[in-house]
């Protein structure tokens, strides 16, 4: 009877001892309330390449952006100028032709671009030290085919002759050198101002 229960025994701790040399099982499913992870991308499709048609590029005739029109120009007048009177003796009138000296030294009405009569401004001292012109409240005027020009009620005062190109604003100076080459227009109430012909090599 102790032989049977000996061997009942040793084959107990035979099979306990087999039982813990087995792996644990590995779980199939994640603990309760862990969100499963997905497993890790292979390196090649990390980053995937976007979409073919994602951002298409332009075709060579595209209309997206189309180019902006050309701004509109007033036509120049044929009909010469018809210099008035002024209005009243507390208001001036100026007058004259720009020339355009070619490259060949000839001599072309100048028919582009917008005349100002800008004020000459003096410093503390008295000196005149330079002409300022703002183009929304400034005397303006046009050119005709003849290069000719006119200012109608010009308020009395010294003022510098500006022409407004497309490369940007420049004072005209005497091209006879008189007065230092500084062209200063003093109006009068009630007087009328010829400068005549004005000659210069503009663009």
């Amino acid at each position: 009877m102790r032989k049977i229960s000996a061997w009942a025994v040793l084959s107990l701790i035979v099979l306990l001892l087999a039982a813990c040399s087995q792996p644990a099982p590995t779980p199939t499913t994640e603990p309760a309330g862990v969100e499963p992870t997905a497993a890790p991308a292979a390196p090649g499709d990390a980053y995937p390449d976007p979409a073919t048609d994602a951002y298409p590029a332009p075709s060579a005739n595209s209309t997206a952006y189309p180019a902006p029109e050309a701004a509109p120009t007033t036509p120049v007048s044929n009909e010469p100028v018809v210099v008035p009177e002024p209005s009243s003796d507390q208001v001036g009138v100026v007058t004259g032709i720009i020339l355009r000296i070619t490259d060949g030294g000839e001599q072309e009405p100048f028919t582009s671009g917008v005349l100002y009569l800008g004020p000459v401004l003096a410093a503390d001292t008295g000196d005149e030290v330079m002409v300022a012109v703002d183009k929304n409240a400034a005397p303006q005027s046009v050119f005709n085919a003849f290069g000719e020009f006119i200012f109608v009620d010009v308020p009395p005062g010294r003022y510098g002759l500006m022409l407004d190109l497309v490369q940007g604003t420049v004072l005209l100076n005497d091209p006879t050198g008189a007065n230092n080459g500084d062209l200063i227009i003093e109006v009068t109430g009630g007087d009328t101002i010829d400068l005549g012909e004005l000659a210069y090599p503009l663009p």
